[in-house]
């Protein structure tokens, strides 16, 4: 059982939690729908579309580092994580609702605007998200309580996921009466009014408990931090798979049902299903990852996904009933990947700290963070740059082959992805016992040094 000193109370569990759901409105409404916006509404080609999210992206992953090196060094009275919360939220909804706002722009001048304004996201939502994420290893040190924080964010992420899966398209449609740019953009307005008192909540309800290191972060301690822990590398190549993995599930699966089985009515059902497994899932997988490890969960979890996949790639284009099914199961395999990586890499900040003196947990978040979403720029960008390949045109019937290759990209790349993830996973080295005595062995080296003169 965690220390007295270590343990959290349920508010500040939910308070941090609940501003993963403001997050998730963001980055499942641009990760579900942002690409389908640019080809089907704003009228891209799927190619060019792919690769202005994916230079957006790569661009987002680009300043992950160096938001969570500064933040790092930033010291005020609220902490050095919670003001971003404060501050960086109207911004963040400000530059959000531009991706979405109608231009006559057409030719290069809309290309500029779409990837300007994409940019100007992604920069707003790294400023503010990376201080989140490295608050989370702030608030405790216990790993018990670290995987309850990483419950209850993960429990808000797939509610904010459910919600925009389920309800953004019948919204667009609702608001738009016909127009689609004026739907998305009443649509995307709202989440982003939403966020806000939600960011709020989490800044109020949270406090930064565990001490910043003594000296500032220098570029050489940085790279030690990283460098030189190898738990943190391992979860990182586990984290990479796994962001790839679904991003070319959920960038795939509206191509598939809408010119596949001529169902884009249940694109957003089918999308609500796996945010529905996920939310179901979490609680399950929390409590068997508080029985046995964290590694175990990953384990298991991807195990179930990867042979999920195999049976669609067996089935070949299956029917509604069983994709629904299959891509439930997939939800429910996936709450325990993602559970457990978001529980490792607050552990790996003592690990570090064992293996350097540094704690460095900007520097953690920061990297993680560079390394998924450049990934997810790559995927992005593949997934765009694939279809153009396969002869992919928006609106349009699709040939005999094109249809067979978007199929095989919805399961062949997801399980691949997958088996690479969970041989990262096999190797994690910190255990429940190994994290104990790592802050036993912590613990002293700090009263060695409060007693040394």
């Amino acid at each position: 059982m965690p220390a007295g000193g270590d343990r959290l109370t349920l508010r500040t569990k939910l308070g941090f939690g609940i501003g993963d759901f403001a997050f998730n409105l963001y980055w499942q409404a641009t990760t579900l729908y942002l690409l389908y916006y640019y080809t089907d509404v704003v009228g891209l080609s799927a190619a060019t579309a792919g690769w202005i999210f994916g230079a957006a992206m790569l661009w987002d992953a680009l300043c992950d580092p160096v938001a969570g090196f500064l933040a790092n060094r930033t010291r005020t009275r609220w902490g050095r994580y919670r003001p971003y919360l404060l501050f960086g939220c109207i911004p963040l909804a400000l530059s959000f609702i531009a991706m979405f706002y109608p231009s006559a722009a057409t030719g290069d001048r809309l290309l500029a605007l779409v990837l300007g304004t994409h940019m100007l996201f992604r920069t707003a939502y790294t400023v503010l998200s990376m201080p989140y994420n490295s608050l989370m290893a702030t608030l405790t040190r216990s790993s018990q309580e670290r995987g309850g924080l990483a419950a209850a964010r993960m429990v808000c992420a797939s509610s904010a996921g459910l919600l925009v899966a389920l309800l953004t398209l019948k919204l667009v449609h609702g608001f738009g009466a016909g127009d689609e740019k004026q739907g998305f953009l009443a649509v995307m307005t709202l989440y982003a009014v939403v966020s806000l008192p939600v960011f709020l909540l989490t800044f109020l309800s949270t406090e930064e408990r565990v001490q910043a290191d003594a000296h500032t972060l220098s570029v050489r301690d940085a790279l030690a931090v990283v460098l030189r822990n190898r738990a943190f590398l391992l979860v990182c190549g586990m984290s990479v798979a796994l962001m790839a993995a679904g991003t070319f599930l959920s960038k795939t699966l509206p191509y598939v049902l809408k010119y596949a089985l001529h169902r884009e009515d249940l694109i957003g059902t089918a999308l609500g299903v796996v945010a529905l497994q996920v939310f179901i899932a979490v609680p399950l997988w929390a409590w068997l990852m508080r029985r046995t490890s964290k590694r175990l969960v990953a384990l298991a979890g991807g195990g179930l996904a990867i042979g999920a996949y195999a049976v669609l790639g067996a089935l070949g284009t299956p029917g509604v009933p069983a994709l629904l099914l299959l891509l439930g199961v997939i939800g429910f395999a996936s709450a325990a990947t993602l559970l457990a990586s978001w529980a490792m890499i607050p552990d790996t900040v003592e690990y570090g700290e064992w293996r350097t003196g540094i704690r460095g947990e900007g520097t953690i978040f920061g990297v993680i963070a560079f390394a998924q979403k450049g990934a997810l720029a790559i995927a992005v960008g593949g997934v765009g740059h694939l279809l153009g390949a396969l002869g992919f045109a928006a609106n349009q019937a699709q040939a005999p082959a094109t249809l067979d290759g978007i199929w095989a990209m919805l399961w062949q790349g997801p399980m691949a992805l997958l088996v690479v993830g969970m041989v990262f996973a096999y190797f994690y080295p910190v255990t429940p016992g190994m994290h104990r005595d790592l802050l036993h062995e912590l613990g002293r080296r700090r009263a060695a040094a409060g007693a040394a003169p």
